[in-house]
């Protein structure tokens, strides 16, 4: 049952566009801690972008059905996760902005 559990939290964290990663304070006035959320985000970025390409070829090189079942789950799964690390990303490169321009600069 724990594993129905996880899966039934990954799910219902997918969907939520205000779910945070652990450590991460959107209301942070330290500028070091925003650079370091955006390069987090950058460095998901890069890597769900790179399973986004080896899923692809897979699928590209499968048979129909198993090829429409990667589309379906894999891709639809990583597309979600990329979006809201690119919203999750632009924040965080804007935080920093805000920060760098004397919008803040105190202890998180």
């Amino acid at each position: 049952m724990q594993e129905r559990g996880t899966s039934t939290g990954f799910l219902r964290r997918l969907r939520d566009p205000g779910y945070r990663l652990n450590g991460e304070n959107p209301a942070t006035t330290s500028l070091e801690h925003a650079r370091r959320w955006a390069t987090n985000y950058d460095k998901l970025l890069e890597f769900k972008r790179e399973l986004m390409t080896l899923i692809r070829r897979r699928a590209e090189a499968s048979d129909p059905d198993v090829a429409r079942a990667i589309m379906d789950t894999d891709i639809l799964l990583l597309e979600t996760q990329i979006s809201r690390f690119q919203q999750r990303r632009d924040y965080w490169h804007i935080r920093s902005a805000e920060l760098a321009g004397g919008r803040g600069g105190g202890a998180n």
